[in-house]
């Protein structure tokens, strides 16, 4: 848990508990790194994937089975 930071301006309750919990995850990603217990995971992070929501007008892929 990151201890003694300051959220100051014009941040509400909501984005300021929002950074805390992005704070609180690097320092426990640091920590884990120095104790040597990383894992490679493939792909992006949840909390990327959300800032490239799906757009509804773009047709879907169509996988057709493999004609015989």
């Amino acid at each position: 848990m990151v201890e003694g930071v300051q959220i100051k301006g014009g941040a509400s309750e909501f984005e300021a508990a929002v950074v805390a919990v992005v704070l609180d995850q690097i320092a426990r990603d640091e920590k884990a790194a120095r104790e040597g217990r990383t894992e490679a995971k493939p792909g992006l992070s949840a909390w990327v994937r959300a800032m490239y929501p799906e757009e509804p007008d773009q047709p879907r892929d169509l996988v057709f089975p493999e004609a015989p």
